[in-house]
């Protein structure tokens, strides 16, 4: 998530609710990436993106990197 990120609250509030109801204890870690050099060290597609084991769940193919 990059600072700023107007949509960043409400999808972390989405994902934990969805992991304590599916996955309980499950660990839930916020990346910040607040630099051009972080998001395209992480391949990082825009703000909020949500992966699961490394994986978009976004089923869009990536496009450019950028925090926007």
């Amino acid at each position: 998530m990059s600072p700023g990120c107007g949509h960043g609250a409400a999808a972390l509030a989405l994902v934990e609710g969805v992991v304590r109801e599916t996955a309980p204890g499950a660990e839930v870690v916020t990346v910040m990436v607040g630099t051009l050099e972080d998001a395209e060290r992480l391949a990082f597609p825009g703000s909020p993106t949500i992966r699961v084991h490394g994986l978009d769940v976004d089923p869009r193919p990536p496009g450019d990197v950028g925090l926007g």
